[in-house]
């Protein structure tokens, strides 16, 4: 067994993670500096995902929303129109005519064809969308900029509010291959860039000032003891390599060092198209500005037939 270490009031110092999958997959994460890496990973892998989880199910909310629930799979990306392979009789080599789908009052075309069109009435479907508007609000890398720390609590009320808003909008239930429910029943087959997205945490690994945090050391060990010290960690996923190192100038620093140079590089081409002798049309210039200045008198203008 490890040996009990013994936490000092330095070691409940609080660390403020600025985690990273990439520019527009962030959040911050705040825990004390005395919990053990794998802890914090764990929590950091939860988080990453239901922020994932969120994401996908505001996309499914947003299209439920505006047309209905999905098509069964083997209609979905043909229109009412179109036969269907039951539709065609192998005997007699004929196809059926299909039946007119049910379309209720608040029917809005899907332009995909992936779903029936049969919206929720416009005043729940407002709910809906102010539901997804949360969540995704919640999930944006402003929350970055706006110092909000990331919870699974939080991730998961939002998924909540908007299971509760569909099931309002459908109280009969969604049908079983429609994507809302498949994420809310964590049923989802995940596919393509959304599969890659997900961390496993048995196979994740969180780097620090270059350098992949053991899970059976403390952080501290990392970070130190100071109080609200802040650090970039990136997630990574186990055997990937080192992530790549931050940039020393930021984004912002970077646009104003650019518009500071091209700002003195038009001086300078200014300053070059004028002539040597502008100069000495400027009032320090006028040899008399002192003499004027004894006896009061400006520069007097002449003007034939002025008054």
């Amino acid at each position: 067994p490890r040996p009990a270490r013994r936490l000092t009031r330095a070691a409940f110092a609080m660390v403020l993670l600025h985690v990273k999958r990439s520019d527009k997959d962030t959040f911050l994460y705040e825990t004390p500096a005395a919990s053990e890496v794998d802890a914090v990973l764990r929590e950091v892998v939860a988080i990453h995902n239901l922020r994932c989880k969120v994401n996908r199910l505001a996309e499914a909310a947003e299209g439920l929303a505006a047309h209905g629930p999905m098509k069964p799979p083997e209609q979905q990306g043909l229109d009412d129109e179109t036969p269907l392979l039951e539709d065609y009789d192998v005997k007699t080599g004929t196809i059926a005519g299909r039946s007119k789908p049910e379309r209720n009052e608040n029917y809005r075309p899907d332009p995909t064809e992936k779903r029936t069109g049969n919206a929720p009435p416009g005043e729940i479907a407002a709910v809906i969308s102010r539901t997804v508007d949360d969540a995704k609000a919640l999930v944006s890398e402003r929350q970055v900029s706006m110092k909000v720390v990331a919870s699974s609590k939080a991730l998961e009320d939002a998924i909540n509010n908007i299971k509760g808003a569909t099931m309002i909008a459908f109280p009969m239930g969604l049908p079983d291959y429609d994507p809302v429910r498949q994420i809310l029943e964590n049923r989802e087959s995940l596919e393509g860039a959304a599969q890659l997205q997900v961390v496993d945490e048995s196979n994740a690994s969180l780097w620090c000032f270059n350098k992949e945090l053991v899970r059976d050391k403390l952080l501290c060990e990392y970070v130190g003891r100071n109080e609200k010290t802040k650090v970039v960690a990136k997630l990574q996923k186990k055997g990937a390599g080192a992530p790549q190192r931050e940039p020393v100038v930021s984004e912002d620093e970077q646009k104003a060092m650019i518009a500071f140079y091209h700002k003195k590089q038009q001086e300078a081409e200014q300053m070059a198209a004028e002539d040597e002798d502008a100069y000495m049309h400027s009032k320090w210039a006028d040899p008399k500005a002192l003499k004027s200045a004894f006896t009061g008198m400006g520069s007097v203008a002449w003007r034939a037939g002025g008054k």
